[in-house]
């Protein structure tokens, strides 16, 4: 049973995983959005749903990680690399004060405020790079933890 509580888990991961990377494609092609000094209104509402999109998936993903998934398995099976599980950690909790302050920031921008408005985009812009640099990280953790052959056989 434990197994396929594993397996079941990997899949909802997956599966988030491959969610989260749609939104912030989304979230990519809005911000490069080239409108109009008119069209600014829907660029930020666009961008304003978005990035809540963005939080929410990126929540459950860093939830399903934190609680059930790769986090611990790597923390049990490979002791000698908890350090980098940590680091992961703290990206997470650095990703949640990032959107938390980005959402109420956008949401206090109006339309005429346009070099506020592209800051924010860029400091979005900014996490999304931040989270692919942790999503390499992760992968990377995970590829040692479950390919690497420490020997031993005689």
């Amino acid at each position: 049973m434990n197994t396929l509580d594993n397996r079941t888990q990997a899949n909802a991961a997956w599966m988030e995983h491959q969610i989260l990377e749609h939104v912030k494609q989304a979230l990519r092609v809005t911000l490069g959005w080239r409108v109009p000094a008119e069209g600014v209104s829907r660029k930020l509402s666009s961008v304003q749903f978005t990035l809540k999109s963005f939080q929410r998936h990126l929540e459950r993903l860093m939830e399903i990680e934190e609680q059930d998934g790769y986090m611990e398995f790597v923390s049990e099976t490979k002791p000698n690399l908890q350090f980098r599980v940590d680091q992961l950690e703290r990206d997470h909790a650095r990703f949640r004060r990032s959107v938390d302050r980005l959402i109420p920031k956008l949401e206090s921008i109006n339309e005429y405020q346009g070099e506020q408005f592209e800051t924010v985009c860029d400091e979005i812009s900014s996490l999304l790079e931040r989270v692919d640099c942790h999503d390499a990280a992760e992968i990377e953790l995970l590829q040692e933890t479950l390919l690497f052959d420490e020997g031993g056989e005689g």
